[in-house]
């Protein structure tokens, strides 16, 4: 099932002191969704989800229909992207493993087919790849590749691009290797470096490594790839990344400063 590809987002939806919220995996924790509420101001900031909501958490039902509510309320200011969790085929089975919705929607909606076809469907195929702030940041799931190239491979996606920005990974090294998820790459600073320069970006926000930012965010390739995480399922402390709407691109520089811990 596919995606809707980019969103670009303007910051003329963000007030003067407005700020851009950053979400990474939610996995099930909905005390983290709860949280994130108080933290965003509907009518000065705008949330960006990085996908990966259900799954391995207990509470993943109610975290997709809160995000859900959310989008429905404040159309033009939450945007959702897909993760590899959100990867469906059109008859409602998973891409990926584990999968813990399924039994949890038969346990709490009733049944996981009807559930699928009328609620979850539409939500996933809504979803977008990435988010682009112009010359600023880049927000994605997983990574990107090589085969990035220009904004029109977002604007556009392959499969192979899709799959790439949903299941990648960074690594300290150069160049690409087969990444050990067995979907997507392994890139290198020099990959990140260049894709951030054909798009005209000062870095890249992703999630997709909850144990990678299990105490808060991780930079890496020299402050161009940072990994947020908003889950505790892995026993991590969750946050969000509040980023100034009038100066997203400072963030690998003043991380700290900008991290919301949720807990």
């Amino acid at each position: 099932m596919s995606c809707t590809s980019l969103r670009e987002v303007s910051l003329d939806l963000v007030a003067d002191d407005g700020r851009v919220i950053v979400v990474g995996d939610l996995h099930g924790d909905y005390k983290s969704l709860q949280a994130i509420c108080t933290v965003f101001r509907p009518n000065m900031d705008c949330l960006i989800f990085l996908g990966d909501y259900a799954d391995r958490g207990p509470q993943g039902v109610e975290v997709l229909e809160g995000v859900m509510a959310l989008r429905a309320q404040y159309p033009q200011r939450v945007i959702a992207l897909k993760g590899n969790h959100e990867a469906y085929t059109g008859d409602g089975r998973p891409t990926f493993t584990p999968c813990d919705l399924i039994r949890e929607v038969d346990a709490k909606r009733g049944g996981w087919s009807a559930y699928f076809r009328e609620t979850l469907q539409p939500f996933f195929a809504s979803l977008y790849l990435a988010a682009l702030v112009a010359h600023q940041a880049l927000f994605v799931h997983g990574g990107v590749s090589q085969r990035v190239a220009e904004v029109n491979d977002l604007r556009f996606p392959s499969q192979r691009v899709e799959t790439d920005v949903l299941w990648s990974d960074p690594f300290d090294g150069e160049g690409e290797q087969a990444n050990w998820r067995g979907a997507g790459v392994a890139f290198g600073a020099d990959v990140s470096e260049a894709v951030c320069r054909r798009l005209r970006v000062a870095y890249i926000m992703r999630s997709h490594e909850p144990q990678k930012a299990a105490t808060g965010p991780c930079v890496e390739h020299e402050g161009r790839v940072i990994t947020v995480s908003a889950t505790d399922v892995y026993g991590g402390r969750p946050f969000v990344v509040a980023l100034p709407g009038h100066a997203v691109d400072e963030a690998s520089t003043q991380i700290e400063r900008h991290t919301v811990y949720l807990r």
